[in-house]
């Protein structure tokens, strides 16, 4: 491709090529042509002769950089970097390559300062290649769990037109999927400096850099303001927002602690602003403590002379014991990266308290058999808490006293996660030969809910006494003493409330309210809330007074975000609303498919969707999918057999229904392709016996239906409504 001599020099001088590397014009054109025909590796070669040739050129030393990068030499592309910027320090290409050597490197917040200047230097002249750039910081800030300085670059790309609006998206799914904590999915915008401040005119300086994009100069303005605005709930909100974007997270929580610590913060505000200090102490340092940790323990199996014959009454005696269950593993995981793979595997349960409770699930046993240069072994594997309850249980079966723990570097979970990990098992349930009477829970309904009772129960009565690091090492009911403590608290069962995926975890949150004497925050009245009311707060707005429209955003907005139990209760205030339209209903009545606890509710929302289906005159193949599912939980032959005869009939030739219903099938161990042979190549008669009734394997735990809900692409028929649009992103 031939270059433009008046077009911008590429190594970021911001003078034409014409009259900064014109002598190297026949060059970097066929470095082009080896980069159009994707032999970067030969370019690189290139570049690296003519950079010898030609020292201190930066037009060949950031083409230089960047092929290293394409190439992942990234040692050579970090020393290349800092030669670049030590010859250039104020090119803004230099400075941009080494933000991404330091980002690369895991110095994401030297990253961040290093592209900050190089923004401010390249002013309004700005680049396709510092875009690219911006773009490789996007994604790693977001992988490194920087949330603040990945989001504030893509604004900064939105605010100045930079990129393609795909681009754009893309970017911002990237920071979306990357696991936002809730604290930080709300948007906090720059505060204005009170009227007739005295110190007004230094504030305006910082928020003139902030919204060019100065940021580094932007906090140096703000921070100056301390000592003379020391009670200034914007300075340390705007200081706070610049720390976010500048990967400060340590300097960011300590402002959102001062904010919501200051006489005039609302009570609300407060809280929302220490649930972003604990995320970003978190996102400062992951491995806060107390953490609950994962261990690992072994112990020598003593068999005599018997051998392999003595392994084999060992595991008879662990299958005949009711404290364990044998547990699935793949060999090949094991043998691939050449480790001996154990005989077997057992999942260890402490007693239940009665006959018919749930048994907790406490860790896990391998058994090795004897090898060339190792005595059979068993080893033991939970987190600690739990491993020492194993032990008790363990140790006696067979005869062993487990060592220390192995060294070794194992994950911890913080205890709030460990407990709401926890795994229950009761008795599989016996599944009737007629099914299940209409209306009446299956016993896969019962069998779940009581397991999950269980895991709640627990929860409730466990976390408020749990030494936690959110709380710095309190427990919240110690942590209640003081104000700080209190507000750290209200965020934790706050956020917890907001954002838990099941009915039973949210309520489990706000039992814990009520168990630590907290009072129960009050409803919010807002007809238009989505610009005045922060998105964790949604759950306790009066919907009945939320304009439609308003509704419609604030229901498509918490469920893209997570924000669950807003999502659940605008869905149902949409439904209920007469001025709510089919499009709106079959969207909530979606959701709430999709969150229902038992297979009598999930019929329940199914018949709704088949109605409004109806009256869009849409395909119910999906749901005739969904229901599908939900029968064969409940082993409902007469219903199975219907639902597989009209599919059969009125939608064997929909690719999409047919993939939907092949998964259906096969999560209920059905041998599908048997099946079909013995049918000739078309679908299941209805008459055939199905898996979840007698003769068949058990039905598995209902998973995700194939009802179209928003944000994935709707059911391809003549006349269906399109998908409504999300109009706000976490971040």
């Amino acid at each position: 491709m031939a270059i433009d001599p008046y077009a911008a020099c590429p190594g970021g001088t911001g003078k034409k090529i014409k009259f900064c590397c014109d002598d190297l014009t026949g060059d970097l054109e066929q470095i082009d042509r080896l980069i159009e025909g994707d032999q970067v590796s030969a370019a690189l070669e290139q570049v690296d002769r003519l950079a010898a040739k030609h020292p201190g050129r930066a037009c060949l030393m950031a083409t230089q950089v960047k092929l290293q990068l394409a190439t992942r030499k990234f040692t050579e592309a970090a020393a290349s970097s800092q030669a670049f910027l030590a010859a250039f320090p104020d090119n803004p290409l230099a400075l941009g390559h080494a933000a991404v050597a330091d980002a690369i490197a895991g110095r994401i917040q030297e990253a961040a300062a290093q592209f900050d200047k190089a923004r401010d230097a390249a002013g309004t002249e700005i680049s396709a290649d510092l875009v690219r750039i911006a773009a490789t910081l996007v994604q790693a800030a977001a992988q490194a769990g920087h949330t603040g300085f990945a989001q504030g670059l893509v604004e900064w790309m939105v605010d100045k037109s930079l990129g393609t609006a795909e681009d754009q998206r893309m970017l911002a799914a990237v920071v979306g999927s990357s696991g936002v904590p809730a604290a930080l999915r709300t948007k906090v915008h720059l505060e204005s400096a009170p009227a007739e401040s005295p110190w007004q005119a230094d504030f305006d300086t910082g928020l003139e850099h902030a919204q060019s994009w100065r940021l580094g100069k932007a906090l140096a303005a703000f921070r100056s303001l301390k000592s003379v605005a020391g009670q200034s709930r914007e300075v340390f909100t705007n200081i706070a927002v610049m720390c976010e974007m500048l990967a400060r997270p340590f300097e960011a929580a300590e402002a959102w602690l001062t904010v919501a610590g200051l006489p005039g913060t609302p009570a609300d505000d407060a809280v929302e602003a220490t649930g972003r200090a604990i995320a970003l102490e978190t996102e400062a340092d992951e491995d806060r403590s107390p953490t609950v940790p994962y261990e690992r323990r072994s112990a020598t199996l003593v068999l005599g002379s018997e051998g392999a014959a003595a392994l084999d009454l060992l595991e008879d005696k662990l299958r005949h014991d009711a404290h364990f269950e044998p547990a699935p593993f793949d060999r090949a995981q094991w043998t691939s990266r050449g480790a001996v793979a154990p005989r077997s595997a057992w999942r260890i349960f402490e007693a239940a308290p009665q006959a018919d409770a749930p048994a907790r699930l406490v860790a896990t046993v391998l058994i090795f058999g004897k090898q060339t240069d190792q005595e059979p072994l068993a080893t033991l594997q939970g987190f600690q808490p739990d491993v020492a309850t194993a032990r008790a249980v363990l140790e006696p079966v067979l005869g062993v006293t487990f060592g220390p723990p192995l060294a070794a570097t194992l994950p911890a979970a913080t205890p709030t996660n460990w407990l709401r990990g926890a795994q229950f098992r009761t008795p599989p349930p016996a599944m009737s030969g007629a099914g299940t009477p209409a209306g009446q829970p299956s016993p896969v309904d019962t069998m779940l809910a009581t397991e999950s009772a269980a895991l709640w129960r627990r929860f409730v009565a466990d976390w408020p006494d749990a030494a936690l690091p959110e709380l710095l090492g309190k427990t919240p009911r110690a942590a209640l003493g003081d104000a700080a403590g209190l507000r750290r608290v209200a965020a934790l069962v706050s956020e917890g409330e907001a954002t838990a995926r099941t009915r039973d975890e949210s309520a489990a949150w706000t039992a814990i309210r009520g168990r630590l004497g907290m009072p129960t925050p009050a409803p919010i009245e807002a007809p238009r809330p989505l610009d005045a009311v922060p998105p964790l707060r949604w759950h306790r707005l009066d919907f009945a007074k939320v304009d439609l429209d308003q509704l419609r955003g604030v229901f498509i907005t918490a469920l893209d975000a997570g924000f669950e139990l807003a999502a659940e209760r605008s869905a149902r205030a949409l439904i209920a609303r007469a001025d709510s339209t089919p499009e709106d209903r079959w969207e909530a009545w979606s959701m709430l498919e999709e969150r229902a606890t038992s297979t009598v509710e999930k019929l329940d929302v199914i018949g709704q969707l088949r109605e409004i289906a109806t009256a869009l005159k849409v395909s119910d193949g999906m749901i005739d999918v969904a229901e599908l599912r939900v029968r064969l939980q409940r082993g409902d032959q007469a219903e199975i057999a219907r639902l597989l005869d009209g599919l059969r009939r009125d939608h064997a030739r929909d690719q999409k229904v047919l993939e939907a219903l092949a998964q259906v099938l096969m999560e209920a161990g059905i041998d599908l392709p048997g099946m079909m042979a013995a049918q000739g190549g078309g679908l299941p008669a209805g008459t055939m016996p199905v898996g979840g009734v007698p003769g068949g394997p058990a039905a598995a735990p209902a998973a995700p239906s194939g009802i179209w809900t928003p944000g994935s692409p709707q059911p391809q028929a003549p006349g269906q409504p399109a998908p409504k649009k999300t109009i706000w992103t976490p971040g």
